[in-house]
């Protein structure tokens, strides 16, 4: 008589392990639930992408415009992460043209990062301001390197855009003076976004190039090269599994990265108001002589010292290096020789 009722208990347990599944797959159903600018349930509706789509002559970083832009064939979608072999999206170095996309995943983990993100959006809101004046000539730069333009987001998971510390990038000074940038008392390129963009670039294909693989390579870039021999086999394999590997800085950082980038191309959908970057640059760029003031000129282009410093983050004083003639971001105002 006691058969049956094992029976029973054992079916009771099964549909209770099962119940979480179930829940699961009614996670993958289309659309959005959103309370006020707080993403209660995050369920993302693809767009669709239309061949005939042609690109923009500037770059928007987020929202609508954004989402038809990057979902433009050869850039990155999201869905569930799968294995994916060694080699099967291959990456063309300094070649723009069909450059296989970031593997983006969107999982339980990440959709945590994200609700937690927008719970408290304002941070992310004014780290894209802080981005606006450079975005689209970041994302030009890892076009031209032959780079996913959705690694542009990494920036915004490294530091939410900082112009202070070690930049954007939080590149190193040994890293950053071994891809060509300047970092003395006077200037730290480290934190123009655009030098060290480049230098990003240069240092994230170098990666690629050691593992053939994103991912594995985004464990170089914040672990440092050194260690990459330690998770070699990890290269093709489910980002679940790959991230429960890691060091909880390293998926940390990987977690922020992709839930950055999945709020930058749904932005509306989860109730922010969508930020894009249509204007042309707000700035030009003049060369000046060595050990040029600010003040000067602040007043010969209409504008402040403090106004300059944000286009200029690089120079660490209110003038420019005493020794060599410097390229200075002015905003567009009429020209006026020096």
């Amino acid at each position: 008589m006691k058969a049956p009722a094992t029976y029973l208990t054992l079916a009771l347990i099964a549909l209770a392990l099962l119940l979480p599944v179930i829940g699961r797959a009614q996670d993958d159903a289309p659309g959005i639930r959103v309370v006020g600018r707080v993403a209660v349930s995050a369920h993302l509706a693809i767009p669709s992408t239309s061949k005939s789509m042609a690109a923009p002559s500037v770059i928007p970083a987020w929202g609508d415009s954004a989402a038809a832009f990057l979902t433009t064939p050869g850039i990155a979608r999201f869905t569930p992460s799968g294995p994916v072999q060694p080699g099967a999206m291959p990456f063309v170095r300094s070649d723009p043209r069909g450059v296989a996309p970031f593997p983006i995943v969107l999982n339980h983990t990440v959709r945590h990062y994200v609700d937690d993100m927008l719970a408290h959006p304002s941070g992310l809101v004014e780290s894209f301001e802080r981005s606006r004046p450079f975005f689209a000539d970041m994302v030009q730069v890892l076009q031209q390197d032959g780079l996913p333009r959705d690694l542009v987001y990494l920036s915004f998971a490294e530091s939410g855009f900082a112009s202070s510390g070690a930049g954007p990038w939080q590149l190193s000074k040994t890293t950053a003076r071994r891809f060509g940038l300047v970092v003395n008392k006077y200037v730290d390129e480290r934190r123009d976004p655009i030098k060290s963009t480049r230098a990003a670039a240069e240092y994230l294909a170098t990666l690629h190039d050691e593992t053939n693989d994103w991912h594995v390579a985004l464990i170089g870039w914040n672990k440092g090269e050194s260690v990459l021999e330690r998770f070699w086999s990890l290269r093709g394999v489910e980002y679940d599994r790959l991230v429960a590997q890691l060091p909880r800085t390293t998926s940390g950082l990987m977690n922020r990265f992709m839930a950055v980038a999945v709020i930058a191309h749904h932005a509306r959908e989860f109730g922010l108001q969508a930020v894009t970057f249509v204007e042309p640059p707000a700035y030009r760029m003049i060369k000046v002589r060595p050990g040029t003031m600010l003040t000067q000129l602040a007043e010969r282009y209409g504008t402040t010292v403090a106004r300059l410093h944000s286009l200029n983050p690089a120079l660490l004083r209110d003038r420019t290096p005493r020794r060599i003639a410097f390229d200075v971001r002015v905003p567009n105002q009429p020209r006026a020789a020096l």
